[in-house]
């Protein structure tokens, strides 16, 4: 890519669209774009999508949009997660055959794509290899769905696809809704009302599962990099190597955030996956430097910039 490359991010203002047009601007790309449903753009209208490339030409497409959540969100809306993130990937791949072959799309699949039992670390052969994990199927399939697409399409059509597959993310402009949001910033959001107002937080399950958290600026540093230097069918993990359990998560950020009250399990609710951590392997033999910051150093700056904590 050239620093004037012509450059639209799907999903430009969630969490992992957001952080890729953060590092995109700090590595000094100056035509980058990312329309939004409040100016009146929807992936699910096809007709918008194409019209969208047909007008604006971008070079460049970062596929980082889609209908994401937490255990309960993936669990409750099977329905939802399956048909929208599926719909979306294929009308983004019909609509560039149709008007803008030419044009790199990278598009980030998920984890959720492994099956729910796995040699660990799980390396990128292990795609749709077995069971999945029955609490968030839905999105799974759709994303597995996704990846093959990009596969049949670069190779029937021509279009050049890559797909990454990031691991837990957290970070600036996350979801926090106790409805919806990911496990991560569900822990920030409890610890720090917990703090703020005395009332014990509650958290799913036993908090024995062990979970990877990339923050997601360094996620968007990695998708940037392949696009620049990726040119291959083959999926890559982008993750951290190393996991912790979800109770240890929840005693860090209430150690950084100086909460010492009472916490609660609430062994009813589901685990998920009991461990899912990333063979990152692939990813570091094309990007040798890949260093993603430590978890507590993450959570710091999302506890002073987000929650304005002073610590």
């Amino acid at each position: 890519m050239k620093s004037d490359s012509k450059i639209v991010v799907f999903g430009g203002t969630g969490l992992l669209g957001s952080a890729v047009v953060r590092q995109l601007k700090k590595q000094n790309y100056t035509n980058v774009i990312y329309p939004s449903r409040k100016s009146g753009f929807d992936l699910l209208d096809k007709e918008k999508i194409s019209m969208y490339l047909k007008a604006e030409k971008p070079e460049y497409i970062f596929m980082v949009a889609g209908l994401v959540g937490g255990i309960n969100a993936n669990n409750t809306h099977q329905a939802d997660f399956l048909y929208q993130n599926a719909m979306m990937i294929l009308n983004v791949l019909e609509s560039l055959k149709n008007v803008l072959p030419s044009a790199k799309m990278l598009y980030t699949g998920s984890t959720c794509v492994y099956p729910k039992e796995n040699p660990q670390p799980i390396n990128e052969d292990r795609f749709m290899a077995g069971k999945l994990e029955e609490t968030n199927i839905g999105y799974a399939i759709a994303k597995g769905m996704g990846i093959i697409a990009c596969q049949m399409y670069r190779k029937q059509y021509g279009i050049n696809t890559i797909c990454a597959m990031p691991t837990n993310l957290y970070g600036l402009n996350d979801n926090y809704d106790p409805e919806s949001s990911h496990f991560i910033p569900a822990v920030f959001k409890k610890i720090v009302d917990a703090k703020k107002t005395g009332v014990t937080p509650v958290f799913w399950g036993s908090g024995k599962p062990r979970r990877e958290a990339l923050f997601s600026d360094d996620c968007a540093d990695a998708l940037i990099y392949l696009m620049e230097h990726y040119d291959n069918p083959e999926i890559i993990n982008i993750g951290t190597g190393f996991d912790y359990t979800i109770r240890e998560y929840v005693d860090m950020v209430s150690d950084i955030a100086g909460y010492k009250g009472e916490i609660k399990w609430d062994s009813t609710k589901p685990d998920g996956m009991l461990e899912k951590r990333t063979d990152i392997k692939r990813l570091k033999s094309i990007m040798p430097h890949f260093s993603p910051i430590p978890f507590r150093d993450g959570a710091k700056i999302i506890l002073k910039e987000t929650f304005n904590l002073d610590i």
